[in-house]
């Protein structure tokens, strides 16, 4: 690791400081990570914060699994159809309204 000096106005000190303990790490780490997120990796692309990583790794694994709602094919029409024929809810409320 490469130790580096940089100045920040006090606006970024503040900010900072208050972002690193709302994520719970050093400001050190978040400026590594800050770094990360604007220069990306050799492909180009930028890499995940990850917490963001650990969520696409856990919906991937979802949607793998048997049990998923998420797997099975459907069709428009028989939603719509099956959505006008079930009387609205007394208690629901109407968008925009």
């Amino acid at each position: 690791m490469v130790r580096k000096q940089l100045y920040i106005d006090d606006r970024h000190e503040r900010d900072l400081k208050r972002r690193a303990r709302e994520l719970g790490v050093s400001e050190a780490e978040l400026v590594r990570r800050a770094l990360d997120a604007a220069l990306g990796d050799a492909s180009g692309r930028r890499p995940l914060h990850p917490e963001r990583a650990e969520a696409v790794r856990r919906l991937r694994e979802r949607m793998r699994a048997p049990t998923s709602r998420l797997t099975g094919r459907f069709e428009r029409d028989a939603l719509y159809a099956e959505r006008i024929e079930r009387p609205e809810r007394p208690d629901a409320t109407r968008r925009g309204t």
